[in-house]
């Protein structure tokens, strides 16, 4: 039947001893640095969708403040158009006021210069007058009586029109 040789039974007892000690040795520590691996790389995998979802969150948060800075510069760019605008308006008025100013000053100066002209352009008249006068009479005509008749004349003509 079955023969069982001795150097089968060491084969056998040497091969149990092999394996349990292999199982203490070896397979435990393995197992164990397996698990350990394994837990590490999950612990990775778990940090790294973690840091994505933080990532996320920061993208839509930088993306929320961007637009809002964005809304802010709009505002504030309409705030300075429309305070433009009034500065503006303000020149305006101010330069066309100034403008006025200058205006009824020049006619008042060019009034006075009128005047002036008219006043000068008397007295040569007047001079003119004594100048003919002296020569169809032949004599020599000039004194302040004179002068004082002739702008009386001149004052009268110039009543008449």
């Amino acid at each position: 039947m079955i023969s069982l040789d001795i150097s089968l039974v060491w084969v056998i007892i040497n091969l149990l001893v092999l394996y349990l000690l292999l199982k203490k040795f070896l397979f435990k520590p393995v197992c164990k640095m397996m698990d350990e691996r394994s837990a590490k790389i999950q612990s990775d995998l778990d940090g790294a969708a973690q840091a994505k979802a933080d990532a996320e969150k920061m993208k839509t948060d930088y993306e929320a403040e961007i637009a809002d800075a964005h809304s802010q510069a709009v505002e504030i760019t309409n705030k300075a158009k429309a305070q433009a605008g009034r500065e503006c308006d303000l020149m305006l008025e101010n330069a066309r006021a100034e403008s006025a100013k200058i205006m009824k000053e020049a006619e008042k100066s060019i009034a006075n210069e009128k005047e002036k002209a008219m006043d000068d352009a008397k007295y040569q008249i007047a001079d003119l007058a004594i100048l003919a006068a002296a020569k169809v009479i032949k004599k020599n005509v000039g004194g302040d009586s004179d002068r004082e008749t002739v702008d009386e004349f001149l004052s009268e003509v110039g009543a008449a029109k």
